[in-house]
Formats: C-alpha cells, sequence, structure tokens
C-alpha cells in the first residue's frame, strides 16, 4: 500500500512539474503543450497529420462555416483531432 501512495505521489510530482509551453508556429499560429505534450492545441495549423496518429477530421462534423485550422493532440499525438 505504502508504494502504491508512493508512486502515485510522485506521479502527480512530475505531472505538476512539466507545466506548459507556447511557440509561435511558421504558419502564424501558436501551438500550446499542456503536461508536456500530454495535450497539444494549434491554432492555424493546416500541416498534414503524422501517419502513425489516430486521426479524425472535425471538419465534416461542426465545422460547416469553413476550416479553422485548429488542431488538438493527445498523448502525444497518438490522437489527433482537427478542423481542415
Amino acid at each position: 500500500m505504502n508504494s502504491k501512495l508512493t508512486f502515485l505521489a510522485t506521479l502527480v510530482v512530475l505531472l505538476a512539474c512539466t507545466g506548459c509551453a507556447t511557440r509561435n508556429t511558421t504558419s502564424g499560429g501558436k501551438e500550446t503543450s499542456i503536461l508536456g505534450g500530454v495535450v497539444t492545441v494549434a491554432s492555424e495549423s493546416f500541416q498534414p497529420t503524422n501517419p502513425a496518429t489516430l486521426d479524425a477530421d472535425t471538419s465534416k462534423i461542426i465545422g460547416k462555416s469553413g476550416p479553422s485550422g485548429r488542431k488538438i493532440s493527445l498523448f502525444w499525438g497518438t490522437l489527433t483531432l482537427h478542423d481542415y
């Protein structure tokens, strides 16, 4: 029981220390990484997605007014949701 509690406390401390970072992209948008890349949100990102990701094009569902260029990657790019 004590080792599980120690592991959980260590995991919480590591996630709290990773923080977030924002950078400007070459297309003029911004890319923000949260929790060391667990969640990455990019605006004006019309770059093609990595072939190793599970890709979902949300423009077919909710983006009827035109592409926004918004991209959300979860778990270091394992799952990517994009609107373009």
